[in-house]
């Protein structure tokens, strides 16, 4: 299994009375990230998947993903999220689809 970092944005003091939002950590996690498809080909898919890249599976199951939020993995790529699915609604697992978004400096 893979590392993964899954960040959202926060609200940091800018020291001036005001505030910046900036990426920070949500949760660390450990899973799998492959193509939605399996190739490279696009497909016809279900709508919140339509433009979808990757898919991260995480085993342990993990509470509070939403799209408001990006996935950076090992390399430092980020994934920004379509669409947080926790199927069958049992809270077994995560599938996260994804798209590719950027390459950042560090994970």
């Amino acid at each position: 299994m893979n590392s993964f970092v899954i960040q959202h944005k926060a609200q940091v003091d800018d020291g001036i009375g005001g505030y910046t939002e900036s990426w920070t950590t949500f949760k660390e996690v450990k899973g799998y990230i492959d193509l939605v498809t399996g190739t490279d080909l696009t497909t016809a898919q279900n709508a919140f998947a339509e433009q979808s890249t990757h898919m991260l599976v995480i085993p342990s199951y993990t509470v509070g993903i939403t799209d408001d939020m990006r996935v950076i993995d090992e390399s430092g790529r980020a994934y920004s999220i379509t669409y947080p699915d926790d199927p069958m609604g049992v809270g077994h697992h995560n599938e996260v689809y994804c798209k590719f978004s950027e390459v950042i400096d560090s994970a």
